[in-house]
């Protein structure tokens, strides 16, 4: 009798404890969509792997669309995220007006939209950098190594090569231009005209010129991908690094490889890419939080550094 008492006992303790336990709830995860310019340029490809390499840490499942330099694509990419559920959809768009009606109807959805370097109108959120100012410091580094090398600055034969008809990569092209006339005003300018932001791109854009102007020796780019296609088609023509200088942006693992190497490119600036995918996360979850119908307060600025032979050892390991 004493036993059956005891377990009777044991067993309404067991039961009263587990009532009294707290109900803990299963933490939602909150699903971000991000369509991305073009997954062929390693900036996007350093920023998507620190958000798929951190979004377990912050409860985000992200799904990436490439929009392959395609603003239909971007488009479609963006109507499917909104027709899938997704929490956020974060864009990166070649034309940012190509864009509105989208973000429009995925905040009509209830779906905040966060933009991604260059703003479109009716956006949550915003991640960008003063694009302006990050060509300037690329231009810098081209124009300091012009000072250094060159007594005659109509010596340096100059190539620039950025992004023609999209109004945030204009201003880093001009950022770009600017540093260079303002550093060293004379310099022989070979070519402004080309445009790209990959590395093919970069390539056939030196090409071009190498043919009009053999004497090019300086080659100022958008990015670290065109500086790559720069690096290439200045290789094959026979260019050596002791009177050629080639700078990019984004500090892609390979451009600080080679500015280690001591190779014609001579420098890049870094926005620290890997970085943003979880500073990307953050924002996500503060623009879910706040919801679709919530409007911009104030943008979320990128830093960067430039990076030349002086502090390459801060990147890469001999």
């Amino acid at each position: 009798m004493r036993n059956k008492m005891v377990k009777v006992i044991g067993g309404v303790i067991c039961a009263a404890l587990i009532l009294a336990m707290p109900v803990m709830a299963e933490e939602k995860v909150v699903k971000a969509g991000f369509v991305v310019q073009n997954q062929t340029i390693n900036y996007f490809l350093n920023v998507i792997k620190g958000i798929e390499d951190h979004q377990a840490d912050y409860g985000v499942e992200v799904q990436v669309v490439d929009g392959q330099s395609d603003i239909e694509k971007q488009v479609t990419g963006v109507e499917n995220l909104i027709a899938s559920g997704v929490d956020c959809i974060v864009i990166c768009p070649d034309s940012p007006e190509a864009m509105v009606d989208v973000v429009k109807a995925s905040r009509e959805a209830g779906i905040p939209v966060i933009s991604w370097s260059e703003w479109i109108d009716g956006s949550n959120n915003w991640l960008t950098l003063d694009n302006y100012q990050y060509g300037y410091e690329n231009g810098t580094i081209a124009a300091n190594w012009i000072k250094e090398h060159f007594e005659d600055p109509a010596d340096a034969h100059v190539e620039f090569i950025y992004v023609h008809g999209n109004e945030q990569l204009e201003q880093r092209g001009k950022g770009l231009m600017d540093a260079v006339n303002d550093i060293v005003p004379g310099v022989t300018v070979s070519d402004d005209q080309q445009s790209g932001n990959t590395t093919e791109a970069g390539q056939k854009a030196v090409e071009n010129v190498l043919q009009k102007d053999p004497d090019l020796n300086v080659v100022v780019c958008t990015n670290d991908s065109v500086a790559l296609g720069a690096y290439e088609a200045m290789k094959a023509a026979g260019k050596t690094e002791e009177d050629n200088c080639i700078t990019g942006c984004d500090a892609d693992a390979e451009n600080l490889k080679r500015i280690a190497e001591g190779t014609i490119i001579k420098g890049t600036v870094d926005i620290g890419a890997y970085n943003q995918g979880e500073k990307f996360l953050k924002i996500v979850l503060e623009t879910v939080e706040a919801g679709a119908d919530a409007e911009m307060e104030e943008p979320t600025y990128v830093d960067f550094i430039p990076v030349t032979a002086e502090n390459i050892a801060d990147y890469v390991e001999e």
